[in-house]
């Protein structure tokens, strides 16, 4: 009796169908690094957001609580606020009404070596301060 040798066909993925999925994988990978890091800067920018419009209100506040109107001028003030560093400058302007002035604030996020750039502006915030 004579036994033919049976091939066995190997089960498995060939060179083309592994090299397809691997590049399939590295598109993934790559998109979503690419999502993860604007998730990444937007919750910056939104952190930095928060803590503007914190300080501008505070600054709102303070002169809505004063007894008296805040003088017709433009202020730089520098602050720190939650270990950063920020420029709050202050413009009160008069108003046709002379128990209210207008008051607008902007906001600025300093770089790491305290450069004052119009391009850091994080918050404009607009209101009116009037005697009570």
């Amino acid at each position: 009796m004579f036994i033919q040798p049976t091939r066995s066909r190997s089960k498995g993925f060939t060179l083309l169908e592994v090299m397809i999925a691997l590049i399939i994988f590295g598109l993934i990978a790559t998109v979503i690094q690419k999502v993860t890091a604007q998730t990444i800067v937007q919750s910056e920018r939104i952190r930095l957001k928060t803590f503007a419009n914190w300080i501008a209100e505070n600054k709102m506040a303070e002169m809505r609580l004063s007894e008296q109107l805040p003088p017709t001028r433009e202020q730089k003030d520098d602050l720190e606020y939650a270990n950063e560093k920020w420029k709050l400058v202050s413009k009160v302007t008069k108003t046709s009404d002379v128990n209210f002035h207008r008051v607008d604030l902007e906001v600025y996020h300093l770089t790491e070596n305290d450069q004052f750039d119009k391009g850091n502006q994080i918050l404009s915030y607009s209101g009116f301060v009037g005697l009570h």
